[in-house]
This record gives structure tokens, sequence and C-alpha cells, in this order.
């Protein structure tokens, strides 16, 4: 029973020994693992100041710069028309004349009557000044002679009707009548166009009104032209929104001096609202916690340490730095998912 006791108590010791040694060789073990371990592989970049462009897109359409569309503004027959589709006019260059025979002759009629009115005017007052006649024949002769004045004016409007010209410059559009027609006041000639500017209209969201000025750069792309860039500026804001979508239209102004745009195009609009210079690291090396960002840098040991930065605008795939970071300083990019500060990174990749 004795020898039974002892061989216990030896199983205990040896037990407790064991115990022991394992509490001592796992540590060790562990912390010799940890050292020799194979380093966390990332990929990492440098803080750069480089420009900043912040812009939006949207789909426009493109208008002329001066568009009418001329019509007859009275009833008659054309007796000249002088439309060739696309031709270029100057302003005030003779479009289409009407038959005007009858204005004519009323204009000469009256300029006739006029002159014979102004002569008798003038004698009355020759009279008037040796007191041989009376005022108030002088005041009626003044009174015909206003009169037919008016008349002449009414004349002249009507004989200006009867032709048709070109308010200003630009290019023809398609014949809509032939000349000998007899055409309705309102019936339409053709179309006239000022290509040589072009404007295109376009919407904005209600987030960036404040930002959107006047002289603005653009840049227009046309799908007839592939990858071709024209260059353009803003030229108004309208001064109200549409309570449904709330956008707000904007126009840019577009040289097109070798007529390549057309009124009416789709036109693919980029507005650029900010291009300076700002410190910028890639979006992926942030790491949000509630309200505030981290980045982890690296140091010259490759050790990596959380840093909290303060951000501030965002384009794709990159982001500004306020504080936090200086330029040159080294930060993980790829791989943050298994960072902690003080663990050793092993670069890889670019």
């Amino acid at each position: 029973m004795a020898k039974l006791h002892s061989k216990l108590i030896w199983v205990i010791l040896i037990a407790l020994l064991v115990f022991v040694a394992y509490l001592y060789w796992m540590p060790n073990q562990h912390n010799g693992a940890t050292r020799g371990a194979a380093a966390v592989a990332v990929k990492t970049a440098k803080a750069e100041t480089k420009a900043m462009i912040r812009s939006i897109s949207s789909l426009g359409t493109g208008i002329a710069n001066n568009s009418i569309t001329l019509v007859s503004p009275t009833s008659d027959f054309i007796t000249e028309l002088n439309v060739s589709e696309g031709k270029k006019v100057k302003k005030d260059e003779v479009i289409a004349r009407l038959h005007d025979v009858e204005e004519r002759a009323r204009v000469t009629e009256l300029e006739g009557v006029l002159t014979e009115q102004k002569r008798q005017l003038e004698r009355l007052k020759n009279l008037a000044n040796t007191q041989a006649t009376a005022q108030s024949l002088l005041d009626e002769q003044q009174t015909k002679v206003n009169t037919t004045l008016a008349q002449l004016d009414i004349a002249k409007a009507q004989l200006a009707e009867m032709t048709i010209k070109a308010p200003f410059e630009g290019y023809l559009g398609l014949r809509q009548v032939s000349q000998g027609a007899y055409i309705n006041s309102g019936t339409v000639i053709t179309t006239l166009d000022d290509l040589h500017k072009l404007r295109v209209a376009f919407s904005v969201a209600e987030h960036y009104l404040a930002e959107i000025k006047v002289g603005m750069p653009l840049t227009v792309t046309n799908a007839a032209y592939g990858d071709i860039n024209f260059i353009g500026t803003v030229s108004a804001v309208d001064t109200r929104l549409d309570p449904v979508t709330r956008t707000v239209t904007v126009h840019g102004m577009l040289e097109n001096n070798d007529l390549r745009l057309r009124p009416g195009m789709l036109l693919n609009v980029k507005l650029e609202l900010d291009n300076r210079m700002a410190m910028q690291i890639s979006e992926k090396a942030l790491v949000p916690q509630q309200q505030k960002q981290f980045v982890y840098t690296v140091d010259e040991n490759d050790i990596v340490h959380q840093t909290e930065v303060t951000i501030g605008q965002r384009i794709p795939g990159w982001v500004e730095i306020l504080s936090g970071l200086k330029e040159g300083d080294e930060v993980v990019v790829e791989g943050i998912q298994k960072l902690r500060s003080g663990i050793n990174i092993n670069r890889v990749g670019g």
C-alpha cells in the first residue's frame, strides 16, 4: 500500500513537471514562431502632391448661337427668292421679296402729297410773318403735314414687310417655298442659323450649383467625331432650378468655325469644377473608424503604424490629405486587412 502511494506521488510530481515545462515552452515557441514568421505582404505607395482635377459629366444638346425661322409677314406672290440650302448670307441680305407694286405706288403718292403740303406750309409761314394770314390756317396746314407724315411712315413699313432680309449673318436651311408661289402670312420660307458659335445646354445637379461660375472651362465630345475634344466655357447659368429633377440648366459656348458641330446634336459635356495642386493618396489606403480616417504608414524599419489623417476633396480613386501626412510618406494601399500597428511588412507589386 505504501509502495502504491509512493508511485502515485511520483506520477503527480512528473505530471506537474511536464505541465510547468509546457507553460514555459509554449510562450517561447510562440515568440520564436512570431519572430520567424514571414512579414505581411502588402502593396505601398507614397503621398504625393499633384493636380487634383474635379469634374462632372452630363449629356447636353447643341443649340445655334442665333437661330430663327423666316416666315412671311403678309400674304402675296413671291417675286424674288434667294434661298440656296446651306448658303452663307450676310446681315440684311435679301432672302425673299413679295409682290410690292401697290405698296411702292402708295409710298410714291404720299411722298408727292407731302411735298406739296410742305410747300403750302412754308407759304403760310411767310404770310404769317407779314400778318397777312390767320394763325388758324397755318395750324390747319401743319396738321395736314403731320397726318401725311404718319401715313407715309405706315406705307413705308408695309413696303418693308414685302422684303424679307437676314437679321444676322448665318447659314440658310432647307427651302420651304418656290418663287412665284402665293403664300399666306406666317408661311415658313426657310431657317437661318448662326453656326460660328454653338451653345450647349446641359443639366447639373443642385449639389454643384454653388461651384458653377460663368467662364469655367468645359470639354465636349460627340459620337460622330470619336475622341476629339471641343473646348468651350460656361456662358450662362439659369436663374431657376427644375422643381422635379432638382437640376439647373447651364449653357456653354463653343467656337465652331469649322461647322463640325450642329444644332440638335447630342453632346457629352465634361465640366471642370476645380484644378489645383494637392497632396493625395489612393482611396484604398483609408481605414475608416467611426467618424475618423486612418492610414498605415511604413517607417524605415518596414514596420507599420496606424496614423490618423484629415481628408479633403475626393476624385475617383484619390483623396486629398489635409493633415496627418507629409510629402513622400509611405502608406499601405493593399493588404490592410492583415495589419495592426507594429507589424513588419514586405512590399510586393508596383
